[in-house]
């Protein structure tokens, strides 16, 4: 074009004069990078390992602890562990999940894999963290024997679906929801 600089013959082959100018402006901006990575490096060096940002809008004073007293200054919280709000919304998830295991039977019969697998997960995360804190509440070793054999046989149904394996799903779906029985009796629900 007509603004283009004209071509300069080197002994490389031809090249524009921009094009130097580009180039030298490129290693500007690498060195300039270079030099402030340097600059920087020094600071990141105090940090250690666990530190991690603390913020103080009061003052140089103790954080904010909004779950209960981290610090003994106000006497004793007005939570406790595990009571019977707590309790009634755990039952709710389990009663819920007990429903979902059953409901995977029919995906099963219907050889509908991703939605019988879909069906098994949704809510576990759930179905986990209340066995887990019922659990903790009980103190019953029964209980923690038959929620770790709940898991093992729930990965190994949603192996099974994974693989479209019917007939050995169903089966340990059915054992899966009778280790999840067993739970329940053992935590008194």
């Amino acid at each position: 074009s007509a603004f283009s600089p004209a071509p300069v013959v080197t002994g490389k082959g031809l090249r524009t004069r921009s094009c130097d100018v580009t180039m030298q402006m490129d290693r500007r901006a690498m060195v300039k990078g270079v030099a402030a990575a340097v600059v920087a490096a020094p600071a990141a060096a105090f940090a250690s390992i666990g530190d991690s940002p603390k913020q103080s809008y009061f003052g140089a004073g103790a954080m904010s602890a909004p779950f209960g007293d981290v610090y003994g200054l106000t006497g004793p919280g007005i939570w406790s562990k595990m009571n019977d709000t707590e309790r009634g919304i755990y039952e709710r998830i389990l009663g819920d999940s007990k429903k979902r295991l059953q409901s995977v039977e029919d995906y099963i019969n219907n050889n509908e894999w991703d939605r019988s697998r879909t069906a098994l997960r949704l809510g576990m995360y759930e179905t986990r963290k209340a066995m887990i804190r019922i659990n903790e509440a009980s103190g019953s070793q029964e209980a923690k024997d038959l929620f770790a054999k709940f898991k093992r046989q729930l990965e190994a149904t949603d192996f099974a679906l994974a693989k479209k394996d019917g007939a050995l799903a169903f089966k340990l779906r059915a054992a899966t929801e009778v280790t999840f029985s067993q739970w329940l009796a053992s935590v008194g629900l």
